[in-house]
């Protein structure tokens, strides 16, 4: 089934909101974990969490849809993408498609003429691929209960990393760029994510041809838009 671009972006939009909403349960069970010790709660923080993060990766694959569908249906095994779910796999399937796949943080923007607005890169504070990656994978082992013959998890030191996480991947999405290249639209998303669970804000910029992303050490600069918040 093809997608147009407009609909891909309202899955984008829909993914963004969700990860919000689970990101504020995790954050308030993490948080009562603290206070009451409760097993229950510290579980059901890991589990809430590990899905806003899923969740984000299933927004990265909108961008990429038609190519990540195709990659997939080359794979030995499961060929069917539509049961995806382990966010380090799909994203090792979209680094295979797309190097831009990951959101780009960025600062607000600044006027630079009439209608025109400049955006750069955020430089710290965001929760980057490796740190998504790695975080992921812990909250893995907490997903079953615990084994009385195995060793210490150090929940206590996960639950302050979780807390770290949550404010770093919130950092990341608040403002960020999608890059999208279908046959029908290139070009790129600049995309707002209220904090508080407001309705996600696109501005939709397309490119006339195709485009490179500056490294980060060479160009802090992501660039200009003009159309209006969707």
């Amino acid at each position: 089934m093809k997608y147009s671009e407009p609909k891909l972006r309202e899955i984008y939009i829909k993914q963004m909101t969700e990860v919000v909403t689970r990101l504020n349960s995790a954050l308030s069970y993490i948080r009562k974990y603290s206070e009451d010790d409760s097993e229950a709660d510290f579980d059901s923080g890991v589990l809430q969490f590990r899905k806003a993060l899923e969740a984000v990766a299933y927004a990265s694959i909108a961008p990429n849809k038609e190519k990540y569908q195709a990659f997939r249906a080359m794979a030995h095994g499961n060929k069917d993408f539509t049961k995806d779910f382990n966010a380090t796999k799909i994203f090792y399937s979209l680094s295979r498609i797309n190097e831009n796949f990951y959101p780009l943080p960025i600062n607000p923007a600044t006027m630079v003429g009439e209608d025109k607005m400049h955006f750069e890169r955020k430089g710290s504070g965001f929760l980057t691929e490796k740190g998504f990656q790695t975080i992921y994978d812990r909250l893995g082992k907490f997903l079953h209960a615990n084994n009385p013959w195995g060793t210490n998890k150090n929940v206590q030191n996960l639950a302050r990393d979780i807390n770290v996480a949550i404010r770093e991947l919130r950092s990341l999405l608040e403002l960020h760029v999608a890059f999208i290249r279908t046959k029908s639209f290139t070009g790129a998303w600049v995309v707002e994510v209220p904090e508080s669970g407001g309705k996600p804000k696109i501005i939709l910029g397309e490119a006339s041809g195709e485009f490179c992303v500056a490294a980060v050490n060479k160009q802090r600069q992501v660039g200009t838009a003009s159309p209006p918040l969707l």
